[in-house]
């Protein structure tokens, strides 16, 4: 059997195979008409691109060989088209998105007359291009000589269509799908086998090169013109109204079908833009095969098709097989599409009509569309053996559908949603007008009728919809859903906004900085790279050139001795400088590209050197970033021939040699090799992301432990010890009622220790205010530069730009929210929705509790609400409710707890939010996740801040020999003066020095001589032993990790009582700071002498110690105290510190004016 025959039978029984073997999964009308839209990307771009139809290699080679650079400009026309579509059209249907059909959303949009309407059109259109691939693939097969092809052509093409009806009717569109894989795949490898096979036995390779690219048609002087004379010398103009009508997208049934066959409007987009990039490739590589056509010497006959001409040459035995299989791939490929398409209009759209039926099985379904499948593909053959003019018949049948279908989509996609009767009116008159220029005035119809039938239909669709009545929610009322044209935008102004950072970059020092190796080992290997790779080269260059060129070689072999020996110099350092920075890509420059270049000519093109120089680009690979090493190696090619010696370019034959195999298997590896490595290095990045702050909350957890542990009094059980010592059998009248309120308080303090002890808290010295967007935006660049494929929309219903906030705790909220919802079960094409939005915080006080610290209610004011923003970051593209205010407690529930190991995010997220005084909540459904953030704008107040210092942790305090001289007075007066014993008011000091560590003042004392100060200057008003020991205390909640319950369960209720009432802050529940004029409230309100005492002290110690604050502060300190704190206390009449007080303050206010 002949070889070419025996490859078009084997291509036709693996079609078929495949074809047959993807039915098994047809068990719905879903999955015949869309696949069940579960079908990948790529297979989707092949079948849409697979499309071309059978005259497209015909016309392209045709075109290419005789117009050239015309042809390829308006090659282009094609995939501007898609682009244009998914950039402006297909982003915009998703409200079609579960459709089946193009009819089936015109009836949507205009009502049951116009889907019918549009499902007859649809199906002319299919009929009419499968007839014309039927046609051309007869033609084909005339061409054959075995077999005696051209006499049983009708009955081999009728065979070939029974073959495409059999497993189309059969598989539906997952048979279509696949089978045009396995098409696209086959046609593609054609124009690689021509290519090498012209330029195989090439003569004077290089000067019919010259020739080629000298021609004419490579002058853009010859298109650049205004004639409107119809040649294709003088065709600015043609190409201009070609490139209008080729960039619209007529919504052809079946490239349409292809968004409907994929699973969202992501997916669908990509498919479209992908196809127009392939087919520029394309148009790119038929310029390659004429190319090497003319290149190779080959004369082509005036006005000889070009395929014709290459089918009838004499090439390797199977090449002109291969050629006609490629046709009928294309063409068979075609046919599928269009075949399924038109049955899918007639059972979907068509069908339900004529039977009145609404209610459908799957398999009633399935039988209605294989049958309609079986039937089109039989009238199709039958009209392909008596059609003559394919042109004439495709352009007739646009001319019907175009003005119909394509005007109304187009106008619904930008906004515009036209009344039904207007879309009736227009396709009645459209097909009438074409009915009159097709059949009554016989007129011949071309291109550009077909584009000036979509200016009238439009203009006839407005027309009719203004003079009609107008009905609601028609017109310009935009589309329901343009979430994905924002996201759409987004995306491609990150893209610019990447592309030009990524531009400035390169002009800074931190960029250079990052090329130059860090390692010693990288220098010493590349030195003696350079060494032995020079002195290889010297030996094969040529004699003539010895002498001329041994200080280049000289200079080579001093580099790279120099970069061997870097590392052992005494400045060597690890991380460069500046000028070393720039120096290292100079020197790769010129020993990897211009040396090699410059070894290449000095031995004359020698294998071995051409090896090398090309081992030399995959090394340049792994030590300079793809950008750099593609711009030197550019440069050097542009200023090849300035390089000495000069020389033209040889044979590419010459360079098909062994060493340049082994030179391209090494470039690859190379390549390879860094692949794996950035692979490598960016898992270690996505681990060093989770483990660096996983560590660091671990690291504040024992840190909490052990700062609870050392101040704690139920940690070592002494106070249940103490209870049990006093609960002796034989006392009397136990105080039964005082043992179970201390048992509640020690209750709460272990429960107030387990929610703390893993507390994550901020640092206070970090939190400023930062840009929202350049932190979501610096979050989203995070996750792509982990290689991890993400989609982000960024809704603002805010006109808030700023957020109080730390801000690397909030960009790895963002961060870690971006990466796992991104990576989560339930994303659709890595789509993430984050939308920012406007609402309220309220902190509420604890409701009253029967054992609770009195002061808790006397402080109760007014719930504070702070103005928030609520950040959803979110898989769904609707958006959540935000409710007006959201209440945050300390309260800790199960809804928090992290099902897997996935969601421990979301327990990292609630406790940074938490550390905020924020809100969190987590809103899970089957196809949607919500992590909803509520942060304060302005939440200082409410923000969970570190209290403590490592360095106390180990028991340090800070202590001076004036400090514990300070100390042992205190001691002596308060034992002489009050009730209290010696061991009580040690106990108390180390307890206050414990709490506040290390802290010191900004006069430079130890912190805990404030309160020994503070105390002493009350014990001249009184000896109230609770009113000193608060007077020790009163700071330590406030600035410490102390609670009131430690207090109360160490020195009881009334000493508790007294140093809440003195603190600044909400002690129960949800702590947060009190307003200065909510404190000052508290305050007027209280009636308890011995909390006017501490807080008068308090405020005169601060007075005595003013000196070491900045002059502002001292002011406004004074100012306060004058304005409240001296009334306040002749309110309470506490006069003995009243005129030492007014004194300090009148010289401070005095001190800027004298």
């Amino acid at each position: 059997m002949d070889i070419d025959l025996l490859i078009i039978i084997v291509f036709l029984v693996t079609t078929l195979a495949i074809g047959l073997y993807c039915s098994r999964s047809v068990a719905t009308f879903r999955d015949y008409a869309v696949g069940s839209r579960n079908m990948s990307t790529w297979v989707i771009i092949v079948s849409l691109i697979a499309t071309y139809g059978g005259n497209f290699l015909h016309t392209q080679l045709t075109g290419y060989y005789y117009q050239r650079l015309y042809m390829l400009l308006l090659s282009l026309g094609s995939p501007l088209r898609f682009y244009l579509a998914s950039q402006f059209i297909i982003v915009r249907m998703k409200e079609w998105l579960g459709d089946f059909s193009i009819a089936e959303s015109m009836g949507r949009l205009c009502g049951r007359s116009v889907r019918i309407l549009t499902a007859i059109f649809g199906i002319i259109v299919t009929i009419a291009k499968v007839s014309a691939q039927f046609k051309i693939s007869l033609i084909i097969i005339e061409s054959i000589t075995s077999c005696n092809a051209p006499a049983y052509a009708n009955y081999y093409t009728v065979i070939l269509g029974l073959l495409v009806t059999a497993y189309t009717i059969l598989g539906g569109a997952r048979s279509v799908a696949l089978t045009d894989v396995y098409q696209f795949c086959f046609f593609s490898i054609c124009l690689p086998i021509l290519t090498f096979t012209f330029l195989y036995n090439a003569q004077n390779t290089w000067i019919n090169w010259q020739k080629f690219v000298n021609m004419s048609q490579f002058n853009l002087s010859q298109i650049a013109t205004w004639d409107l004379s119809p040649t294709w010398d003088n065709s600015l103009v043609h190409l201009f109204a070609y490139f209008i009508w080729h960039s619209i997208f007529t919504f052809d049934p079946a490239q349409i079908q292809r968004f409907y066959m994929s699973s969202s409007i992501q997916q669908a987009t990509k498919v479209f833009f992908k196809s127009g990039t392939i087919r520029i490739i394309f148009s790119l590589l038929f310029l390659v095969v004429i190319a090497a056509l003319y290149t190779s010497g080959n004369s082509v006959p005036p006005k000889q098709k070009i395929l014709d001409y290459i089918i009838q040459l004499n090439h390797f035995p199977g090449i002109k097989g291969l050629l006609i299989t490629a046709i009928i791939a294309l063409c068979i490929s075609t046919v599928d599409s269009y075949l399924h398409t038109g049955s899918v209009l007639f059972a979907n759209d068509i069908w339900p009509f004529i039977t009145c039926s609404r209610e459908r099985t799957d398999k009633y379904s399935l039988r209605v569309v294989r049958i309609s499948s079986g039937l089109i593909g039989i009238a199709t053959i039958l009209i392909t053996l008596h059609m003559s003019n394919i042109r004439q018949f495709l352009n007739k049948v646009f001319y019907f559908y175009t003005p119909s279908v394509t005007v109304p989509m187009i106008m619904a996609c930008f906004g515009f949603r036209p009344r039904s009767a207007a879309v009736l009116w227009s396709m009645g008159i459209n097909t009438a007008m074409t009915v009159y220029h097709i059949f009554i005035k016989g007129q011949a119809i071309r291109e550009r009728d077909v584009f000036l039938s979509l200016i009238y239909g439009a203009f006839i669709l407005l027309i009719f919809h203004y003079l009609l009545p107008k009905k609601p929610n028609t017109g310009w009322v935009g589309i329901p859903d343009d979430s994905p044209v924002k996201l759409q935008n987004q995306e491609t102004k990150r893209w610019w906004l990447r592309k030009l950072y990524y531009f400035q970059s390169i002009f800074t020092t931190s960029y250079w900085k990052d090329t130059f190796p860090k390692n010693a080992t990288t220098f010493i290997a590349s030195g003696i790279y350079f060494i032995i790779y020079s002195s290889i080269l010297l030996f094969y260059v040529r004699k003539v050139y010895i002498f001329s060129y041994i200080y280049w070689y000289i200079a080579v072999m001093a580099i790279g001795t120099i970069v061997t020996i870097y590392p052992t110099f005494h400045a060597y350092k690890q991380e460069g400088n500046r000028f070393l920075h720039g120096l290292w890509p100079i020197l790769l420059c010129v020993v990897f590209f211009i040396s090699g270049i410059t070894y290449m000519k000095l031995s004359h093109f020698s294998p071995m050197s051409c090896a090398l120089f090309i081992v030399n680009i995959g090394l340049s690979s792994l030590l300079l970033p793809y950008t750099i090493t593609i711009v030197m190696l550019s440069f050097v090619l542009l200023i090849y021939r300035w390089i000495p010696p000069h020389l033209d370019l040889v044979s590419y034959k010459e360079l098909i040699t062994t060493e340049t195999m082994i030179g391209l298997t090494i470039l690859l590896s190379c390549l390879v090799y860094r692949y794996l490595r950035n692979t490598t290095n960016r898992q270690l990045q996505t681990i060093a992301l989770t483990r660096s702050c996983d560590q660091q909350y671990a690291l504040d957890s024992l840190h909490n432990q052990a700062n609870w542990n050392r101040l704690d009094p139920t940690y070592s059980g002494k106070v249940l010890q103490d209870m049990a010592d006093e609960l002796n059998p034989y006392v009397v009248n136990l105080p039964i009622q005082e043992f179970q309120k201390k048992l509640y308080i020690f209750s709460q303090s272990l429960l107030k220790r387990a929610k703390e002890e893993r507390t994550f808290t901020l640092d206070s010295k970090s939190i400023h205010k930062v840009d929202i967007e350049k932190l979501i935006l610096k979050s989203y660049e995070t996750v792509r530069k982990l290689d991890i494929p993400i989609q982000l929309l960024v809704t603002k219903k805010t006109k808030e730009k700023y957020l109080l906030t730390a801000p690397t705790t909030f960009e790895r909220l963002l961060t870690i929210n971006f990466l796992n919802l991104c990576q989560g079960k339930y994303i659709i094409d890595h789509a993430v929705y984050l939308t920012i939005s406007d609402t309220l915080l309220s902190y509420p006080f604890p409701e009253p509790n029967q054992v609770s610290i009195r002061s808790t209610h006397e402080k109760q004011l007014k719930a504070p609400i702070l103005s928030a923003l609520a950040f959803s970051i979110s898989t769904d593209a609707d958006r959540p409710n935000i409710s007006p205010t959201y209440v945050v407690t300390d309260e800790l529930t199960s809804d928090y707890l992290p099902k897997t190991i996935h969601n421990l995010y979301q327990e990292e997220s609630r406790q940074m939010v938490q550390a905020h005084g924020g809100y969190i909540e987590t809103i899970e459904t089957e196809t949607g996740l919500t992590c909803l953030y509520i942060l304060p704008i302005d939440g200082k107040k409410v923000m969970q801040f570190k209290r403590y210092h490592t360095d106390d942790l180990s028991n340090k305090v800070a202590e001076t020999d004036e400090s514990l001289a300070q100390e042992k007075e205190l001691i002596r007066l308060l034992v002489s003066n009050t009730t209290l014993t010696e061991q009580k008011v040690k106990k108390t000091i180390h307890f206050i020095k414990q709490a506040h560590g290390n802290t010191i003042r900004k006069s430079g004392d130890p912190y805990y001589t404030h309160p020994m100060g503070v105390t002493k200057i009350v014990l001249e008003a009184t000896k109230n032993a609770d009113t000193i020991l608060a007077a020790l205390l009163h700071d330590v909640v406030e600035d410490t990790t102390v609670t009131l319950e430690q207090i109360e369960l160490l020195y009881g209720v009334e000493v508790a009582y007294i140093v809440d009432m003195v603190t600044h802050y909400n002690t129960y529940g949800l702590r947060w700071k009190l307003d200065k004029s909510d404190n000052q409230i508290i305050l007027n309100k209280c009636k308890d002498i011995r909390v006017v005492q501490i807080k008068l002290a308090d405020r005169l110690h601060n007075l005595r110690t003013i000196t070491a604050r900045k002059l502002e502060d001292q002011k406004r300190i004074a100012k306060d105290t004058v304005e409240f704190y001296i009334p306040w206390s002749k309110k309470n009449n506490v006069l003995t510190w009243v005129s030492e007080m007014e004194n300090i303050c009148e010289q401070i206010l005095n001190a800027g004016s004298s």
